[in-house]
């Protein structure tokens, strides 16, 4: 279980990461995105609806980390005992 929310820990890093970088290109002219070589930053922009999907695992990893944690929780309760 611990693994799962680790692995979930990264996904809202890298998809917070990416949608932010998102938001800074567009409104801002500002961040990651601006930084990278034209070719790293051409994929993303070509492909815009990215920023959607990574919104979207954004919030299921959120989603999912509640019962992950609520189950870690459950299981060191249970071996202390």
């Amino acid at each position: 279980m611990k693994i799962l929310d680790l692995t979930l820990n990264a996904v809202i890093a890298l998809t917070a990461a990416v949608f932010l970088a998102y938001i800074g290109l567009f409104y801002w002219d500002y961040g990651i995105f601006v930084t990278l070589p034209a070719e790293i930053t051409d994929f993303f922009v070509r492909n815009g609806f990215l920023q959607y999907v990574m919104l979207a695992l954004f919030l299921a990893a959120m989603i999912a980390k509640i019962p992950v944690g609520r189950a870690i929780k459950q299981h060191e309760r249970t071996n202390r005992n």
